[in-house]
């Protein structure tokens, strides 16, 4: 792996790590300063914009990543241009029903959340898909830049708030989506390109191969990882799914890791398609072995943590948490396997091939979750999820094999070229 790549590849981990934190920062600020009720409204909130953001990433990020990744600058800035507009527009209009549905249930816990998720949600997107567009220019340190900036925004408003004894929820969501704002617009000077609503149209009827895919992928993956936590709750109690999620909480700096890495990685084998097909397998390959030894050596790690540090980073829990870490540390090397095969795929714009795959893993993870936890507790559903994943390897690498043979089998240009405008969370991470 050449010098170059490591550093997009730091940039890329370093940028999801500020990213995530600063949702964190949100989510414990609310906890702090809101009613029970009040926190549910809050996580009714986030959950619409979680929802939203994956769906604007499928139809905007993602083949912008796919399609434009090391294209030649004048490319990138018209394909960046169109993908940011859709998001853009994608923003307004749903950020004007999420404003139309607070300023409905006004005086309500949910009525001034919505108003502020829908002034800034414009914002949230755009600033989302800078990000994705500089890491598929290579530009992986102008992305951590911008979340740097959001942040320190973040730190400055969140500061006065708290200062001020004002700090409602309506509020929080209002500071958070306007330092995203702020970032937003800090891109169009970081990258020199306007954002083009008016592309919007054209942007989802030239990449309508992918993005019908991808919006599957998005709602298989989502869809399967809430229908596990519901089945875990609804089968062994509140109890047990708590045990397995806060056995989840040892490993989250491996998601970090590995959603830092997929940002740069499937642009990189993007490059590395251009030049030579043969080499995707190979470089995808070893992404996977890479990021498999680190989870097997994190999970490792935290087998051998001593049980008063586990007990002063999760308190009480630790002791029903800390026996599912073996089974947990299986379904991470899983989940490391199936990254490489993953990425390659979304290299290789074989959508088809990761939706089928993407389908498979979550009627996997469900079933084995939901079957796991029916023989044996929360020891039962880690293992059931850890063999999904296992099995779910399988299903990637046969789709990338296949993806790789009708790449030798097409005559011209490799899938991912370029279309000119004229003018995995890891399998396992999503389940619980």
């Amino acid at each position: 792996m050449s010098r170059q790549v490591l550093q997009r590849a730091s940039w890329g981990v370093a940028d999801q790590a500020l990213s995530s934190l600063t949702n964190f920062a949100l989510g414990i600020l609310v906890a702090r300063s809101a009613t029970t009720a009040g926190f549910g409204a809050f996580s009714i909130v986030f959950t619409t914009f979680t929802v939203t953001l994956g769906l604007s990433r499928a139809l905007t990020s993602e083949p912008l990543m796919v399609r434009y990744s090391g294209s030649a600058r004048p490319v990138w800035q018209r394909g960046t241009a169109a993908a940011t507009g859709t998001a853009l527009a994608v923003g307004v209009a749903v950020g004007f029903i999420c404003g139309l549905v607070g300023w409905m249930i006004v005086g309500g816990t949910l009525g001034a959340p919505f108003l502020a998720l829908g002034a800034t949600l414009p914002g949230l997107l755009l600033q989302d898909c800078w990000r994705y567009a500089f890491f598929a220019n290579g530009e992986g340190r102008k992305a951590f830049m911008n979340d740097a900036l959001c942040a320190a925004v973040l730190v400055v408003v969140f500061g006065a708030l708290i200062r001020s004894g004002g700090a409602s929820i309506g509020l929080l969501v209002l500071a958070w989506g306007g330092a995203s704002t702020v970032g937003a617009i800090v891109g169009v000077l970081q990258s020199s390109v306007a954002p083009t609503p008016q592309r919007g149209r054209r942007w989802a009827s030239r990449h309508r191969d992918l993005i019908p895919r991808y919006v599957g992928e998005f709602v298989a993956s989502s869809g399967g990882g809430q229908l596990s936590v519901y089945g875990v709750g609804l089968i062994a109690g509140l109890g047990t799914l708590g045990s397995l999620r806060a056995a989840y909480l040892m490993f989250g700096p491996l998601q970090v890791l590995f959603v830092g890495v997929a940002l740069v990685a499937v642009p990189e084998l993007v490059r590395v398609l251009r030049q030579s097909p043969r080499d995707l397998q190979l470089a995808s390959g070893g992404l996977s072995m890479l990021l498999a030894t680190v989870a097997l050596g994190w999970g490792v790690a935290v087998m051998l943590t001593p049980a008063p540090l586990g007990r002063a980073i999760l308190g009480p829990v630790w002791s029903a948490a800390h026996p599912l870490a073996i089974a947990l540390t299986v379904g991470w090397i899983a989940s490391g396997i199936i990254a490489g095969a993953a990425a390659a795929i979304r290299a290789s714009a074989a959508a088809r091939r990761g939706l089928t795959a993407r389908v498979a893993g979550s009627l996997l993870g469900v079933g084995g979750a939901i079957i796991g936890v029916t023989l044996d507790g929360a020891r039962g559903a880690a293992w059931g999820l850890a063999l999904a994943a296992c099995v779910e390897c399988a299903f990637w690498w046969t789709q990338l094999s296949r993806a790789l043979r009708e790449i030798d089998m097409r005559p011209g240009a490799a899938p991912s070229d370029p279309v000119p405008f004229v003018v995995h969370q890891p399998a396992v991470a999503e389940k619980c």
